[in-house]
Order: structure tokens, then C-alpha cells, then sequence
């Protein structure tokens, strides 16, 4: 008999899309607001819920503009991993879309708003942060280098700190 539970019997299920976004050896980044119900403080790469009209690039292109003023077309983003994040702590899965996306020419991102402020970090000075999501630094390798293929994951997170990695693939051929 198979004791595994659908992810809707396992507790909330979150839908979301994150996109890492380069230009001149910077990465766009997110972060998030001390008093955030969620991940507070975190810096993570500008993403969010997925609307019900939008499919999962359409929500990380809406989630950058929305997040740092920053555009980025379809012909600039493409999707590098897809994760299922089970956070022990809240009971919550999170199925996320991760993508990178890499800019023609800079753009100054937004003024800080409620949610939190985005910014232009250099890659080696984020490799070396204390206060990246981990969940979202742990695709960096794979990102950020725009290995060939679709990371796939199922990771356990407990306090946002990893936990159990349950299966970790790449499909070459996405």
C-alpha cells in the first residue's frame, strides 16, 4: 500500500514563478519587507503568485515590472528549473518556476514599495550574502551559469533552511 499523500492533502499549495534576471554581471534581486507575513527580509529573485489568467512566464514578467520597473520581453526569459518546496514550518507546498532572464541594455529599477525594494547586486558580492532565500540560492549554480536543461527538485524546508533534498534532476533536452 503507498502512504504517499497528494500535495493538496499535504497542506496549502502555493503557485509561483521567480525569475533571476542579468545584466553587465549584476542580478536583479528583491527584497523582501521586514514585516512581510512570509520569508520577511529575504533577498529573492522578483516573483510571486501566479494569477489566474496568466501562465507561469507571464507571471514572472508581471512580478518583475510589479517588483522593480523593470521590463523584460518573451524573446529575453526562458525557464530553467521547476521545484516543489515543501516548508515543514508553515504546512505549506510551494510549486515554483524558476527563470532567468538576461537584459539587452540596464534599466534603473523602482522605488521601494510596501512589499519590499529590488536592486542591482553584483553577482560575486550575492554569492557571498548572508540574507538570500534559500530555497532561491540554491539554483544559482544552475541559473545564473545557464546550465543546459530544466532543473527539477522536491526539497523539505524547515525556518527556510534546507531540510532534505528528496530528488534533484536535470532534463537536458528542456
Amino acid at each position: 500500500m503507498n502512504s504517499h499523500r497528494h500535495l493538496d492533502e499535504v497542506g496549502k499549495t502555493n503557485i509561483a514563478s521567480e525569475c533571476l534576471v542579468i545584466k553587465d554581471e549584476k542580478v536583479l534581486m528583491f527584497k523582501r519587507s521586514e514585516t512581510a507575513k512570509k520569508f520577511p527580509g529575504y533577498w529573492i529573485g522578483p516573483g510571486g503568485h501566479i494569477d489566474e489568467n496568466e501562465d507561469p512566464m507571464l507571471a514572472a514578467i508581471r512580478e518583475i515590472k510589479e517588483e522593480a520597473g523593470v521590463e523584460v520581453g518573451m524573446d529575453s526569459i526562458k525557464l530553467k528549473a521547476i521545484a516543489t518546496h515543501y516548508h515543514i514550518d508553515l504546512n505549506e507546498t510551494w510549486v515554483s518556476f524558476i527563470f532567468l532572464a538576461t537584459l539587452p541594455t540596464h534599466q534603473k529599477v523602482s522605488e521601494e514599495n510596501e512589499e519590499g525594494k529590488a536592486k542591482w547586486i553584483p553577482l560575486k558580492e550575492l554569492l557571498e550574502m548572508e540574507n538570500v532565500f534559500p530555497p532561491s540560492k540554491y539554483y544559482f549554480d544552475h541559473v545564473l551559469n545557464d546550465k543546459p536543461g530544466i532543473m527539477y527538485a522536491n526539497i523539505r524546508w524547515q525556518n527556510a533552511q534546507l531540510v532534505e533534498v528528496l530528488s534533484q534532476r536535470v532534463d537536458i533536452n528542456g
